[in-house]
């Protein structure tokens, strides 16, 4: 049931296991900013980064909704520490609704959910390198920065998080033009994202 601890299970694809964190709180934001929720595929290690007003359960449990489930499907456990913005009643009912497992990392070992706070890390001092400190605007450079993150090949994987998503590279401005997915039907398109898939995730 969701609300208790379980053995953090291994996802065998994408969009099975997830794991959500807070970045922050940062200084304020001309339009009131202050934390970026992380959610990271533990499979791809595909990471979707939003930016916040605040923390609290309700606002959690809308981002998570609208920014990830809607996007790509209910996984089957989403993993947090024990803060009291992930574990309360709101965000327990809501795992009941949809059908996913909402899995705690021990108290004694928070390092459990490490894969989102690595990418937390890495997300900062990029973000500091990037905003005007005069006007603190982090939350303008959060999406370009987790793009970049997308398409660099990823030390663990061997692969772009782009290339484990979308089974192809990401066209860049440095790019030439690519003859190699030229499609005259969706169903084409489709037949062979499947195939890439499977390559990508064997």
């Amino acid at each position: 049931k969701p609300g208790q601890l379980y053995p953090i299970p291994v996802p065998e694809g994408p969009f099975q296991l997830i794991g959500i964190d807070y970045c922050g709180p940062f200084k304020k934001t001309p339009t009131d900013n202050q934390y970026m929720l992380c959610i990271t595929d533990y499979f791809t290690r595909w990471v979707t980064a939003v930016a916040l007003t605040d923390c609290s359960a309700q606002t959690t449990a809308q981002a998570l909704f609208k920014e990830y489930i809607c996007r790509y499907g209910v996984p089957k456990s989403v993993l947090s520490d024990q803060g009291t913005q992930f574990k309360n009643q709101l965000m327990e009912v809501m795992a009941k609704l949809i059908g996913y497992n909402h899995i705690f990392s021990s108290v004694y070992h928070p390092q459990t959910n490490g894969m989102v706070e690595r990418f937390n890390a890495t997300f900062v001092p990029q973000i500091a390198k990037l905003q005007d400190l005069e006007i603190n605007n982090w939350d303008e450079f959060l999406l370009p920065v987790v793009f970049a993150y997308y398409t660099g090949i990823h030390a663990t994987t061997g692969y772009s998080l782009f290339q484990l998503q979308y089974s192809r590279d990401s066209r860049l401005h440095t790019d030439e033009p690519s003859t190699s997915f030229i499609f005259n039907k969706p169903q084409d398109y489709y037949e062979q994202l499947k195939k890439n898939l499977l390559l990508l995730q064997r």
